[in-house]
């Protein structure tokens, strides 16, 4: 259970730092490369009934600098996972 939540952790910490950090160097010329993002985005199922209207979508934006993050988190934990044990 620790090791999952470890990971989860990992995950989302490298998401959000990827994220900051993106956007924190798109006004800076040497590092504006960590900014550059590619998207997609999957169309909206809508489910009418008639007296209520639901719409489903999904969207995912990821730039450089969190790929780079992700890559460092799933590096770094099977190290983290062999320290905690469980």
């Amino acid at each position: 259970m620790k090791k999952k939540f470890v990971f989860i952790m990992l995950i989302l910490a490298a998401v959000i730092l990827g994220a900051l950090i993106g956007s924190g160097t798109q006004n800076i010329s040497a590092l504006d490369w960590l900014s550059y993002s590619k998207g997609f985005t999957l169309n909206s199922l809508k489910l009418d009934l008639s007296i209520i209207t639901i719409s489903f979508g999904c969207a995912i934006k990821v730039n450089v600098a969190q790929l780079i993050l992700l890559l460092v988190a799933l590096a770094v934990y099977p190290k983290t996972a062999k320290a905690i044990g469980d």
